[in-house]
């Protein structure tokens, strides 16, 4: 479902930001300190894209800066940003200056052409929470937020960028929920067998 156009000012990374994710960036590059400088205060976004060796991804999620948690004298800064909407890059503006200013894209922006169903809702929640319980970790709940479950349920957990990535590019809540389910379940036996060493590696170091 189409939701609209705009003008981004991207930020190319080695990772993806899902909407409603919170993560830490490190700002230090002239480029990005301006960026950011921008759009500091507010809900002023930015764009957050995949790129792999020079490859920029065509699906990003816009962010915006949620904190500073601290700034030098010189403009560095580590920042909390979130993710809000998904887009797609229609086309990119290279800067005159690639090292004291940064891209700029014209994106179209996307929503999901359906809902989640609940069944296949309660089966990746319920999938989620069993890996959890696998890993040794109490009384396991399921993440809130406004974003799609199904974005909730992979932002808890460390996929990687490219399985993140295939998760964005989707417009099914369904397809990406029931992909979840089968990518939790496979991880069980791991989760287990990971619990298990670290339950007879703090029992030794007790018995010793």
């Amino acid at each position: 479902m189409d939701a609209g156009r705009d003008t981004l000012g991207l930020f190319p990374l080695g990772l993806v930001l899902l909407p409603g994710e919170t993560i830490p960036l490190h700002i230090f590059e002239a480029r990005y300190k301006r960026l950011i400088g921008e759009r500091r205060g507010g809900d002023r976004e930015l764009g957050i894209v995949y790129v792999d060796e020079d490859k920029l991804a065509v699906t990003g999620c816009t962010a915006v800066v949620s904190e500073v948690v601290d700034e030098t004298e010189d403009g560095r800064m580590n920042i909390l940003v979130e993710g809000r909407r998904r887009f797609r890059i229609v086309d990119v503006a290279e800067p005159e200056d690639a090292e004291a200013d940064y891209l700029r894209a014209d994106v179209e922006f996307f929503e999901d052409d359906e809902a989640g169903d609940e069944r296949v809702r309660d089966d990746a929640a319920l999938a989620f929470v069993d890996l959890l319980s696998a890993s040794g970790i109490p009384q396991p709940q399921i993440p809130e937020g406004a974003a799609p479950l199904s974005f909730r349920l992979a932002a808890a957990v460390d996929f990687g960028p490219q399985i993140k990535q295939t998760l964005i590019e989707s417009a099914s809540e369904n397809e990406r929920l029931m992909s979840l389910a089968a990518a939790f379940r496979s991880l069980v036996p791991q989760a287990e067998a990971q619990r298990r060493r670290a339950e007879a590696i703090r029992g030794n170091g007790k018995g010793m």
